[in-house]
């Protein structure tokens, strides 16, 4: 599919249904940037705004992926190159899909070695790295085995799950260092040291909320 023309197609219906890019996303319950990367080429409609898009315009879905409206001796052929092109796609997403999940899988894996080795053998190195590594790695395994790939899932995905994250790995934290600590007089240090990745899940949290509502 051409992204650009199926981006033209959709200014061109907008304004003859005279309306703004605002009107257009409020309509469909999206955000206005949504439908200006549709008009530039920079995305297409998903599959929750196909239909309502082309009721709004009256339109067919074959029509809005040919980025055209078509006589009704085309109509067949274009709906056959439209089909092959989503099915090529599809194969392409199902590639991208089965790569995502074994490195979600791997990012798992060393998130839960890191947690397991680090806070109970290395507590000290929780000052630097492995604080922030490891609800890194659990984060991103979670949004690759999720299959969310749109900045704006993403975004939202990790908003919901970042802070539990970083509290299971605090708590998991806290957990090992009383399982393995002889001297009374380092809980506090270590303490402090093992919730060091709450402190940083409670940032990215801020950070998240923030970009959420740009992307609004």
């Amino acid at each position: 599919m051409d992204q650009v023309k199926i981006g033209l197609f959709i200014q061109q219906m907008r304004k003859e249904e005279g309306m703004t890019q605002k009107e257009l996303a409020e309509r469909l319950q999206i955000s206005d940037k949504t439908v200006s990367k549709w008009e530039t080429g920079k995305g297409v409609p998903d599959m929750a705004s196909l239909n309502p898009l082309c009721q709004i315009f009256s339109i067919s879905v074959n029509e809005l992926l040919s980025g055209e409206k078509l006589p009704p001796s085309e109509y067949t052929k274009k709906a056959e190159d439209n089909i092959l092109s989503l099915l090529e796609e599809n194969t392409a997403v199902r590639k991208r899909n089965v790569i995502s999940v074994i490195m979600g899988l791997v990012l798992l894996l060393a998130g839960v070695m890191m947690f397991f080795g680090f806070t109970c053998s290395h507590l000290i190195w929780y000052l630097d790295l492995p604080s922030l590594l490891m609800p890194v790695c659990l984060c991103g395994a979670i949004v690759l085995l999720s299959g969310k790939r749109t900045a704006r899932e993403v975004i939202s995905l990790l908003r919901k799950i970042v802070i539990p994250v970083g509290l299971i790995d605090g708590v998991g934290a806290v957990i090992c260092i009383m399982a393995v600590l002889d001297d009374t007089s380092t809980i506090g240090p270590n303490l402090a040291i093992a919730v060091l990745s709450v402190l940083y899940t409670l940032v990215a949290y801020v950070v998240l909320v923030v970009l959420e509502e740009r992307r609004k």
